[in-house]
């Protein structure tokens, strides 16, 4: 069935419309933090680094290193196989940019007053107006920058969205049941076609992480799968060239490091299923 992503600023009561669609359409309800907590178990890596990667925009350095984007292929991968299974509600920020492309996945936007966030935030937190105001405007702009840089989108752009939820328009209730309204509508019905593009894509996804987990850090991997078939293109780091060799020689250098990264891949992902076949495409190392 539908898989529905439902995208919010803070404190614009995303997790309530959630939980509530979720409930009455008998779906599973997955969060950020449900999603956080599977991926530190699964990679072994800091929680803290998984917040960052799906919040923060990547620092100079991270630019250089990738250690963001290394972070939330992590999280993607996790999402996906979650949506494998489909009936699903997942909430949380950039959510629609984690699953794309898939013609039964709804999105929704939900949007609120400031003034309304300002109470809602107030109330929870216990803080005054001023910091409310201080840290919603921090919050959202935070989010637009990660989004911008990673996605080169601005995440309160309509197009982006099947449908924007005005939570001051209809309450919590109304909200839910609209959006179950459209997740009944035809266009958002899986068919073999899409689901196949939601294990291609969970596939390609899985691959990458695990790359990106066990291998050097150096290595410029992508990664395509389709039925099954996983193309793996790598691009090894430019090498200081130390002195004169001859043609053969280079040839023979170039060729043993496209094994030994061949190889490097091959043990990183030994075991994933689905995997029926892995096609490499490395290119050879280049000298500086």
């Amino acid at each position: 069935m539908t898989i529905i992503t439902i995208s919010r600023g803070c404190f614009s009561h995303g997790k309530e419309v959630a939980e509530k669609t979720a409930d009455i359409l008998n779906y599973k309800v997955l969060s950020r933090e449900t999603l956080i907590e599977e991926a530190n178990q699964l990679y072994n890596v800091p929680e803290k680094e998984l917040i960052q990667s799906i919040h923060d925009a990547p620092s100079v350095l991270e630019r250089f290193t990738r250690g963001r984007e290394k972070y939330l292929s992590y999280i993607q991968a996790v999402l996906l196989e979650h949506a494998k299974n489909e009936n699903l509600v997942y909430h949380g920020h950039g959510s629609h940019l984690l699953l794309p492309n898939i013609s039964h996945v709804l999105n929704i936007r939900i949007i609120a007053d400031m003034s309304d966030r300002i109470a809602f935030m107030r109330q929870n937190r216990n803080i005054s107006e001023k910091e409310a105001v201080r840290h919603i405007t921090t919050e959202d702009a935070t989010r637009s920058r990660w989004a911008h840089y990673l996605y080169k989108t601005d995440i309160t752009d309509p197009h982006l969205y099947d449908m924007t939820v005005n939570i001051k328009r209809m309450n919590i209730d109304e909200a839910a049941e609209n959006i179950c309204h459209a997740a009944q509508k035809k266009t958002f019905q899986p068919t073999p076609e899409s689901r196949q593009s939601v294990k291609d894509l969970a596939l390609s996804t899985r691959v990458k992480a695990a790359i990106e987990n066990f291998c050097r850090p150096d290595l410029k991997v992508g990664v395509n799968a389709r039925g099954g078939i996983v193309r793996i293109s790598a691009e090894p780091q430019t090498i200081r060239k130390t002195g004169y060799t001859n043609p053969k020689t280079d040839d023979y250098v170039k060729e043993k490091m496209k094994q030994e990264i061949a190889d490097e891949i091959s043990g990183a992902i030994t075991g994933i299923p689905d995997i029926k076949n892995i096609v490499y495409e490395i290119a050879p190392p280049s000298y500086s």
